[in-house]
C-alpha cells in the first residue's frame, strides 16, 4: 500500500509541474509540502458540509445525499483519495474554515467577498440568486422586493448563511426572523408564524414541489450569486480542483447531478 500511495503522490506532483505557476492564485505553486500533496499522502480529502440545503447537500438518516455530495465524491476519486464528510453549519462555517476543520467546504456555498478574504473559491459551477417563498394566499402580496421591504412584514431566513446577510442588507424595514436551521424554517411559513422567506431560487423551486402550501411569489431573483467550492488557500489544490471542475462542467456532470438531486428530493 505504501508503494501505491507514494506512486500516486509522485504522479500528482508530476502533473502539477505542467500547470502554469500561480494558476488561480497570486503565489507560486508550492513544493511537496503543499496541502494537495498532504491530502494525497494521507489518502483522505476532508469535505465540510452543512447538510441542510437540498438539493445540494442534505442529511437523510445516517446518509448524505445531493448534487454536491456526488461532486465531492467524484473529486476525491480524481485525486485517488477517500472523501470524508465533516459536519459543519452555516453559523459555524467560517469559524470551521479558519480552524482548518476541512480542506474544502461544499453544499451550496455562495461566493461572497467576506468568504473570499478567508479562503479561495473554485470556479463557479452554478449561478442563481435570491427570491421569495410564501403561502399561496400571499403570492400577490409579495410579488416584488419593495413589497417585502416594509414594516410589519415578517421576513424569515435561516441563521448564518447568505440568506440572512442579504436579508439584513436589502430588507432593513421588514421584521426579520432568524430561524436556527434550514429545515424547520419552511414550517414556520406554513403555520403562519412568518410571512415570507428569502432563499435561493433553486431551493425555492424545490420547496414548492415538497410543500403544496408554498409558492414562489417572485419569478426572478433580487440578487445574482455563484456557487463554488470553498477551498483552504493552497495554489496546487485550487489548480487541481479548477482543472477537474472545468472538465466536469464541459461534460455536463454538475448540471446533471443537480437535476437528478432535484428529482430525488421531491
Amino acid at each position: 500500500m505504501k508503494f501505491y500511495k507514494h506512486f500516486s503522490l509522485f504522479i500528482i506532483l508530476f502533473l502539477l509541474s505542467f500547470l502554469p505557476k500561480g494558476y488561480g492564485q497570486t503565489h507560486p505553486l508550492p513544493d511537496s509540502t503543499s496541502r494537495l500533496a498532504r491530502i494525497v499522502k494521507s489518502g483522505i480529502l476532508r469535505l465540510g458540509v452543512p447538510g441542510d440545503y437540498a438539493p445540494f447537500a442534505i442529511v437523510r438518516g445516517d446518509s448524505l445525499y445531493g448534487a454536491d455530495i456526488r461532486l465531492g465524491r467524484s473529486l476525491a476519486l480524481a485525486m485517488g483519495v477517500k472523501p470524508v464528510f465533516v459536519k459543519t453549519s452555516w453559523p459555524t462555517l467560517t469559524a470551521d474554515m479558519q480552524k482548518d476543520a476541512f480542506d474544502i467546504a461544499l453544499g451550496g456555498i455562495s461566493i461572497t467577498p467576506e468568504r473570499a478574504v478567508l479562503a479561495s473559491f473554485s470556479i463557479p459551477y452554478h449561478t442563481g440568486g435570491k427570491t421569495f417563498l410564501c403561502r399561496h394566499a400571499d403570492s400577490a402580496r409579495f410579488a416584488s422586493a419593495a413589497a417585502v421591504n416594509r414594516p410589519g412584514v415578517r421576513l424569515i431566513v435561516n441563521r448564518g448563511g447568505t440568506n440572512e446577510s442579504v436579508a439584513r442588507a436589502l430588507f432593513p424595514a421588514a421584521a426579520l426572523q432568524v430561524y436556527p436551521n434550514n429545515t424547520g424554517v419552511f414550517d414556520e411559513i406554513i403555520a403562519g408564524r412568518a410571512d415570507v422567506m428569502l432563499t435561493d431560487d433553486t431551493e425555492a423551486d424545490l420547496k414548492v414541489e415538497q410543500y403544496p402550501q408554498l409558492c414562489r411569489s417572485y419569478a426572478g431573483t433580487v440578487t445574482k450569486s455563484d456557487k463554488a467550492l470553498w477551498i483552504q488557500t493552497d495554489a496546487a489544490l485550487v489548480s487541481f480542483v479548477n482543472n477537474w471542475l472545468r472538465k466536469a462542467l464541459l461534460q455536463g456532470m454538475p448540471q446533471r447531478w443537480l437535476k437528478e438531486a432535484m428529482l430525488v428530493s421531491r
